[in-house]
């Protein structure tokens, strides 16, 4: 196959649509190291322009807000019995390599070995911090009775502005919408209004057709505000 052949960039959707199809058949976790000789080896499996290609991939899959088709490990621990350098989602940073000890892991696998979250610091009885081993601290306040520390007042508002890509909309969208909308919606007494803006310039320009399709769109949509100029 010729240079041209080979694919500059691939999606983890699609290439777990491969794994599901050919490579999976049980297996929770898969090195990476022998996924990418399964690409260069099998005709029916995408090939890659090199292994950065698939580095981009494992990122992308890790990166989102929200748990992509598969994770990512450092490696797998079979004695400690865990995934060590477990990315789920939101690893922007991770540092994938391809090697023997790496691996991509089913979603709901890694999500059975999801590290629990640090339990907080217990306050102690007189509200000051703890100090190691539980005991209260004698460096806080001294003075003053119960009940005369003042209320913490909790923010009441959220407001967010985000870009979205126009060539997947849909999918961002449908990741706001889990992320930070339904967090808010789940709360009782919460009131959420969602504003979508769209700029767009086309540089070389709107005939009167295309002009009447958006304006008529935008009308029956219900667009409070609309301009085109």
């Amino acid at each position: 196959m010729g240079e041209e052949g080979l694919l500059p960039e691939l999606g983890p959707t699609r290439l777990d649509r491969d794994l599901q199809k050919y490579i999976w058949n049980g297996k929770p976790h898969l090195s990476l190291r022998d996924l990418w000789e399964y690409l260069n080896r099998y005709t029916y499996l995408p090939r890659l322009k090199n292994q950065a290609v698939l580095v981009k991939t494992v990122q992308a899959a890790v990166g989102g807000m929200l748990p992509g088709p598969f994770a990512y490990a450092e490696r797998w621990d079979e004695k400690a019995d865990a995934y060590l350098g477990l990315a789920i989602e939101r690893a922007v940073n991770a540092a994938v390599v391809i090697d023997s000890d790496s691996v991509i892991i089913k979603p709901e696998v890694a999500e059975a070995r999801r590290p629990a979250p640090a339990e907080p610091t217990p306050p102690s009885p007189n509200g000051g911090p703890s100090e190691p081993g539980g005991k209260p601290s004698t460096t806080g306040p001294s003075d003053g009775a119960p009940g005369d520390q003042p209320v913490e007042r909790r923010p009441t508002r959220f407001l967010g502005t985000v870009m979205i890509s126009s060539e997947r909309p849909a999918r961002e969208i449908h990741q706001i919408v889990e992320a930070i909308v339904e967090q808010l919606t789940t709360i009782p007494g919460s009131e959420v209004s969602l504003k979508l803006e769209i700029d767009a310039e086309v540089p070389s320009g709107l005939d009167k057709a295309k002009v009447r399709t958006l304006i008529e769109n935008a009308n029956t949509l219900g667009f409070i505000e609309k301009d085109i100029r």
